[in-house]
């Protein structure tokens, strides 16, 4: 998707994209309310959206233009009533009036006390895990991942390591195959799109990934490059995981790469995947 211009630019003290602004972004959006509130997250997303930082009277924005409209991913910092009278009066002013498509997205319940006056309503729900228990896969409600893992290890040559920018190309294979295997089992179009567009953000985060402080890493399977992940800090106890890609006909591989994956992660207290995107047999998957 080409790169939309910035409108009503005049309504901002300051206005500019969020790539080139990311340092000063950073500062105020750095400890994100959510994995899909954070930096990175926008930053993935780039050839579907337009994304900008905007000042107004002291108060930072995240906007995000498709098409002819736009939104705000984010909440305003420091969040108040004021930041977000401004903010609905820019989107009417770009978007028209009504409610169709003006939204400003993330609140936390908390934050929603402090601005009572206009409404909202409950989206997606993100999953959260103790990092520890996912790393130790301790007690009987892991008893079946870690008998999957164990298999695995007893089959396969295992190698889990950091992800390095030789390994583009078969991660791109992977994903294909991945995608082949997912749309198979997929009940919507919703899912299928979804999926489909997930691939530039995933080229995207893999190929710009570490100068938006994101980590990546991979599995090998021998000499087959068969699962990589991907995350950012979101607070200091709160680690964000963007990507995971698994080979999913291998018995083991999902339950091994966010294991592993969490006992490197030994700074954080809990480890956040984001939501299931609308999709049930991934929100069957978090579940488990």
């Amino acid at each position: 998707m080409p790169l939309l211009p910035f409108f009503q630019t005049d309504f901002f003290d300051r206005i500019e994209s969020l790539d080139s602004a990311l340092d000063l972004a950073d500062t105020h959006f750095r400890n994100a309310s959510s994995l899909n509130t954070s930096l990175s997250s926008f930053l993935m997303w780039q050839n579907q959206y337009t994304y900008a930082w905007a000042v107004k009277n002291r108060t930072q924005f995240i906007l995000a233009y498709y098409h002819k409209y736009v939104y705000f991913p984010a909440p305003p910092k420091p969040l108040s009533s004021e930041a977000i009278g401004w903010a609905f009066e820019y989107m009417k002013q770009i978007n028209g009036p009504g409610t169709g498509v003006s939204r400003i997205e993330g609140f936390t319940e908390p934050s929603l006390r402090n601005i009572p006056h206009y409404p909202s309503r409950s989206t997606m729900t993100e999953y959260l895990y103790e990092r520890s228990h996912v790393a130790s896969l301790q007690g009987d409600s892991f008893r079946s991942q870690r008998a999957s893992m164990n298999h695995l290890l007893r089959n396969e040559k295992v190698l889990f390591r950091p992800y390095r920018s030789s390994d583009m190309k078969a991660c791109g294979e992977l994903f294909d195959r991945w995608k082949s295997q997912r749309l198979r089992t997929l009940e919507n179009p919703q899912g299928e799109k979804m999926i489909l567009s997930a691939q530039k953000a995933h080229f995207q985060t893999l190929l710009h990934g570490e100068k938006w402080g994101i980590s990546a890493w991979v599995v090998f399977l021998g000499n087959r490059l068969s699962a990589y992940t991907a995350g950012v800090p979101l607070s200091q106890d709160t680690f964000g995981v963007l990507l995971e890609v698994t080979d999913l006909t291998i018995k083991g591989l999902s339950a091994y790469i966010f294991s592993t994956l969490c006992r490197q992660l030994d700074g954080f207290d809990y480890v956040n995947t984001g939501d299931a995107e609308g999709l049930p047999r991934l929100a069957e998957s978090k579940e488990h």
